[in-house]
């Protein structure tokens, strides 16, 4: 350790010369003994050393590194989890182009050419940070793959129809949906592959003759990151005034032994109102049916915690569960597009409090997108009479509402 000189330690060392110098200049006439009365001139010193060392360590310069006491652990200032952002950003379509923002709405200067669609809906599209995949139902029908070299079609997908996709975590899989119609009836296939198309595998089917009473699509929604596939079954042929969308069943396909799972059964007919399921694969939320609340299900138990239904609530939709699952955002509309009116929602899944407005739009309508971090959503917002469309990203108690992007959210960027 470097210690510090002070005026106390520059005038013990100004004696200690004094001293040595006296002490020599006595030697020659007088010779010390053991026995002698005088202080030994040894122990004075060292004495006089262990007095300076202990003064400097009283007068060291504040803020010194000398200073600095060891930071215990419990000290360390740790990051807050619900602030922690799980992605770099995300896409928003704006223009016949994808563009790409940081999560506080600054452009991270990527942009890709869009395909001929001006609507994708979040099974037609996957992001990363360097390129796009998308399908669309045009002139040209199929599904693309974008980025700096340009678009290209991967030509072995063969559809007619809408197809739905989804890209594995590492890029390396693709899986896809098809359908035809014939007999009357739909006909759904669900496929994956490697990205470059070899190794294909019919993963399952409903054929025309089993489409009783419900015509199903199969959707692709989302790769696990253990290489599990999660898919869903949706209604089709149905209108009217649509503001979100939702499943009918869903089961998850390991590609490892080619088994299937049923998480939620075809045959309880929900219609459109499976809205989504927890990232850790054990809950799911249902926004319609019954009495019209919302409810979360737990898929270990059946058991479902149900939300009381709040003002201007007719249509609820486009739940997301937090990255922990134990919050839930959804979206409530008033359903009448003369006087529309849309509110996010906030709920602990357990149901320990009431649900929470967080952000209201009038003559315009939400759709949550996803949660950013355990604490932020980002949501699309839409006014009905003059077709502005933007993306906001929300506290979770609704301290914060801010607009980072115009356009309509595509994906997040990992």
């Amino acid at each position: 350790m470097i210690y510090k000189k002070t005026p106390f330690m520059h005038l013990l060392l100004f004696i200690l010369i004094v001293i040595v110098m006296s002490a020599a200049c006595q030697l020659p006439v007088q010779q010390q003994t053991e026995s002698s009365d005088e202080p030994d001139l040894e122990a004075t010193i060292m004495a006089l050393q262990t007095q300076m060392i202990e003064a400097s360590k009283r007068t060291e310069v504040p803020g010194s590194e000398e200073n600095l006491a060891p930071t215990e652990p419990s000290e360390i200032k740790q990051p807050d989890p619900s602030s922690i952002a799980l992605y770099q950003g995300f896409f928003a379509l704006k223009d016949g182009s994808f563009q790409a923002y940081d999560l506080n709405g600054n452009s991270l200067g990527v942009s890709f050419s869009a395909g001929a669609s001006s609507w994708y809906g979040e099974n037609e599209i996957n992001a990363f940070s360097d390129e796009i995949f998308y399908a669309e139902f045009s002139n040209n029908t199929g599904v693309f793959r974008v980025n700096g070299m340009g678009t290209q079609k991967l030509d072995f997908i063969v559809a007619q129809d809408p197809v739905y996709i989804a890209i594995s975590p590492d890029r390396q899989k693709i899986a896809w949906s098809t359908s035809s119609w014939g007999e009357g009836n739909l006909k759904t296939e669900i496929f994956y592959a490697n990205l470059d198309g070899s190794d294909q595998q019919l993963i399952d089917i409903i054929a025309a003759s089993e489409q009783v009473d419900l015509n199903l699509n199969f959707f692709p929604v989302r790769w696990t990151d253990d290489g599990r596939l999660i898919y869903a079954t949706g209604m089709t042929g149905i209108g009217g005034y649509m503001l979100f969308w939702g499943y009918n069943g869903m089961y998850i396909f390991n590609p490892l032994n080619n088994s299937i799972r049923t998480l939620v059964d075809d045959q309880e007919r929900l219609g459109i109102c499976l809205s989504s399921i927890s990232d850790d694969l054990t809950k799911i939320a249902i926004v319609c049916g019954g009495e019209g609340n919302v409810r979360v299900r737990s898929l270990d138990t059946g058991n479902e915690t149900i939300y009381p239904i709040i003002e201007d609530q007719v249509l609820a939709g486009a739940a997301r569960f937090s990255p922990s699952g134990e919050w839930l955002a959804y979206v409530v509309q008033r359903a009448d597009p003369m006087q529309e009116l849309g509110k996010i929602v906030v709920v602990p899944v357990d149901g320990s409090q009431p649900p929470q407005v967080v952000a209201t739009v009038e003559d315009g309508s939400f759709v949550v997108e996803g949660w950013s971090s355990e604490d932020h959503i980002l949501v699309t917002q839409s006014y009905m009479s003059f077709g502005e469309i933007s993306v906001l990203k929300i506290n979770r108690d609704g301290s914060e509402v801010i607009q980072v992007a115009e356009g309509k959210f595509m994906d997040f960027i990992p």
